[in-house]
């Protein structure tokens, strides 16, 4: 049986990864950035910079978390984010904004990762299956995605009245998480013993040369992220470009969010039934289809198009990322998903101000049917090669 202390735990962490994605600030974050002034390039500037600090803290604070333990890790994270929503009410300018994404940024470093890697040690290896702790990663994304929508519904409120209203929301908000963490429980496991040059050679050889499978579940995992993500950070700028009532952008983005939620609930029985080639071709063609339909689709038509970006988030997060972690054990997990995160970041520092100028250049047509280019390629040659190999590791394993 599961200690009662870790039992709690779960539900703890399940607690904490609702009130750290309670963003009401999220669904009207573009018109906020735009009404001070910055064009799209800009904005895809902030985001990348975010990504690349994001990437220079993300192992080094993962590493850390293999060491120190994750609820001290979470808890730094936690403390910097609430400073980060408390830095935001005095954002004035660009610069301004910048300083906030370096906040949030160090903060969300600390955190990747550090959850997921508490949420798996917290069951003891002997008595859970590994189905179990794929539903609890669907738990945490399923709560994420709640927290997200719920938070989108009061945003779109809020901002009926003035932006301000959002901000101290916003900044109320982003202290919960650090409060919670107080009440998580370190689990026991076994931490590295060999030097710090030792331990990333392990690491390093785990990820690239020991396991193909564990490399291209880690190169997909990265790749399938940033198509939804980038795509994130161009919805707020359709919908004003299809002159879509800024009151709505709360309720759409709640929708979009518990789409997520939802749909994450089913993939660990999708899998169970069908195997994992449908659920992996989905989160690969998803995406293209979306890319590709909202380049000619207009007004409300687009937004229920853009939830097939949604549909494929939820597999890649539940199903890739359950993947990953079934395939690595405890002693460097940590560090692995803030691997994961490190080249998710970085991908997006090179990539996000490249499709903020062609947005501004070329407008958001021609961006669309780039992007839906790209991840065509990569569903060639990387999402198939995957789908073969875990193909034949199923057929093993029966």
């Amino acid at each position: 049986m599961m200690d009662k202390a870790l039992q709690k735990n779960l539900k703890v962490i399940y607690t904490f990864s609702f009130f750290r994605m309670f963003l009401v600030l999220i669904p009207v974050m573009i018109p906020f950035f735009i009404d001070l002034g910055l064009s799209m390039e800009k904005v895809f500037i902030l985001q990348a910079t975010f990504g690349l600090v994001v990437a220079l803290t993300e192992v080094p604070s993962g590493y850390l978390c293999d060491h120190m333990g994750r609820k001290k890790t979470l808890m730094i994270g936690s403390f910097l984010s609430g400073l980060g929503f408390t830095w935001l009410l005095f954002a004035q300018s660009f610069w301004d904004l910048l300083f906030f994404e370096i906040f949030i940024a160090i903060g969300m470093s600390f955190v990747s990762g550090a959850d997921f890697s508490l949420l798996y040690d917290s069951f003891p290896q002997s008595n859970h299956s590994s189905r179990l702790k794929a539903n609890s990663v669907a738990q945490i994304f399923y709560a994420k995605g709640v927290a997200e929508a719920v938070g989108s519904l009061i945003g779109g409120f809020l901002v009926l009245y003035t932006f301000r209203h959002v901000l101290w929301a916003q900044m109320i908000a982003g202290w919960i998480p650090f409060i919670i963490t107080f009440f998580l429980v370190e689990p026991a496991r076994e931490k590295p013993q060999n030097s710090h040059k030792e331990n990333f050679v392990l690491i390093w050889s785990l990820l690239f040369r020991e396991k193909p499978v564990v490399k291209l579940i880690f190169i997909n995992l990265v790749v399938w992220s940033l198509s939804s993500f980038i795509a994130v950070w161009i919805f707020q700028k359709y919908w004003l470009e299809q002159n879509i009532p800024l009151y709505t952008f709360g309720i759409i983005w709640a929708t979009y969010n518990l789409t997520v939620a939802f749909s994450g609930k089913f993939v660990v029985g999708l899998v169970k039934k069908y195997g994992s080639t449908p659920i992996l071709l989905s989160l690969g063609i998803l995406p293209v289809v979306a890319y590709f339909s909202l380049s000619f689709l207009s007004g409300w038509l687009g937004v229920v198009f853009g939830l097939l970006f949604q549909l494929s988030r939820a597999l890649t997060q539940v199903y890739l990322k359950n993947a990953l972690n079934s395939h690595v054990g405890p002693t460097f997990r940590a560090t692995v998903n803030s691997l994961v995160s490190l080249f998710f970041r970085l991908s997006f520092f090179v990539i996000g101000p490249i499709v903020g100028r062609f947005i501004d250049w070329r407008g958001l047509s021609f961006s669309f049917q780039a992007l839906g280019f790209v991840f065509a390629i990569a569903f060639i040659f990387l999402l198939l090669p995957l789908q073969k190999v875990l193909k034949k590791e199923e057929a093993t394993t029966l």
